[in-house]
């Protein structure tokens, strides 16, 4: 794979304010035609926001995790698809600067800082339970070196638009391995057949790997299922990404309903104004909108603070215990509420526009339909149950990337 020019345009900068206006003015339409987002992913790559988190020494901003957070929020307001395609890329460069003295780990952040983006290939369908670690896909050792990868997974969000692949896969020796290779290495395949009614142009598809060889540098871990767990704030950082997706639409909510307020020209007649932007019923319900945005946004980054306190407490790439779970239950929480708020939000939008708000033109029901698609990953009725579980009997959080 090769790099690609960068410009970098840091959040906050004229270049970045246009770049996401760009992007934003054509989601409703690509959302509308079932378009993927090939050219925006492609610009925000080129302004650097895959290198936000790297430190300056290796090309990137050295951005916080909460700056971080607030980025992916303002992407996800001008457009929830592109943002979400981000998701693998973020959690890959974060375990490489977990380890960032290893010169493997070096070699790959030095690929990120050239422009790379990196996209998963995880889950699979099939009878194994979600988040057992036991994998169909196989990694096994090849005839004169290396390895060969077969397998096929589904709901692979962001292959389509990235250049090297992550991987898991069960190997010969009762171990899940990960490896990463290049999206277009002979025998990999990515199929465009996610059919779900929200978040349709991410990529989250079929992967199929047929004999796909691997280099020894290409697997990037292998651990025994019987391995004991350590602290990680990991698998909470991949859930707070989806988080900040919401977050993000909850804000274009509020921005589409300022939009359908001001192009009405007539309310009903018994309403208490003629003009609906000086009803007192729709300023309310507008504010009321506006309200549950703000308390989105600070939610997940008080949740990106605890990530972040918790990653400046690493010690050989393991943060502090207690640290890592008070991260991972503020992350549990900010998902159990936003579950719970965010699609009625998306709902109470289309009520400042009555019948008209339902025109397939203003397509606005995609806000509703990209909250809950987002909101069916990891069950949010196990987490609230961890949560009280854990204030009544202090019993430890699931320590698997599926909780």
């Amino acid at each position: 794979m090769t790099s690609v020019d960068i410009s970098p345009a840091l959040p906050g900068s004229a270049a970045f304010t246009d770049l996401l206006a760009e992007i934003r003015a054509g989601a409703k339409d690509r959302d509308l035609n079932d378009q993927n987002p090939f050219d925006q992913v492609a610009a925000l790559k080129r302004a650097g926001f895959g290198t936000l988190r790297l430190p300056e020494a290796l090309g990137g901003a050295n951005y916080s995790v909460p700056q971080l957070f607030s980025t992916i929020i303002d992407v996800a307001r001008a457009d929830p698809i592109v943002a979400h395609i981000f998701r693998t890329h973020f959690w890959f460069v974060e375990e490489r600067l977990r380890t960032a003295d290893d010169p493997v780990a070096r070699q790959w952040l030095d690929r990120v800082a050239g422009g790379v983006i990196v996209g998963n290939a995880f889950s699979e369908k099939g009878t194994n339970a979600v988040g057992s670690l036991v994998f169909n896909t196989r990694l096994l050792p090849a005839d004169g070196g290396g390895y060969r990868l077969t397998g096929e997974k589904f709901y692979s969000t962001g292959t389509l638009f990235a250049d090297y692949l992550t991987v898991t896969a069960t190997t010969d020796h009762d171990s899940v391995a990960t490896v990463v290779v290049p999206a277009d290495r002979t025998g990999v395949r990515i199929v465009d057949d996610w059919d779900g009614f929200g978040q349709r142009r991410t990529g989250t598809g079929t992967t199929t790997f047929t004999d796909v060889a691997v280099a020894p540098e290409e697997v990037l871990s292998d651990t025994l299922y019987d391995a004991e767990p350590v602290p990680t704030v990991q698998y909470a950082s991949l859930q707070l990404f989806i988080h900040a997706v919401v977050a993000g639409i909850l804000e274009s909510v509020v921005d589409d309903g300022i939009a359908l307020l001001r192009s009405r020209e007539r309310s009903f007649s018994h309403a208490a104004t003629e003009r609906p932007t000086d009803d007192p019923l729709y300023q309310r319900q507008l504010g009321e909108l506006a309200s549950t945005a703000y308390v989105a946004r600070a939610a997940v980054l008080d949740a990106a603070a605890a990530i972040g306190a918790a990653t400046a407490s690493q010690r050989d790439g393991v943060p502090d215990a207690d640290l890592a779970t008070e991260a991972q239950l503020k992350v549990a929480k900010v998902k159990v509420h936003l579950d719970d708020i965010a699609p009625i939000a998306a709902t109470r939008l289309l009520e400042l526009g009555g019948a008209s708000a339902a025109s397939r033109k203003r397509n606005l029901d995609r806000h509703w339909r990209n909250i809950r698609t987002i909101t069916l990953h990891n069950p949010v009725g196990y987490k609230a149950r961890v949560i009280g579980q854990n204030l009544l009997h202090g019993t430890a959080i699931p320590a698997n990337a599926y909780f």
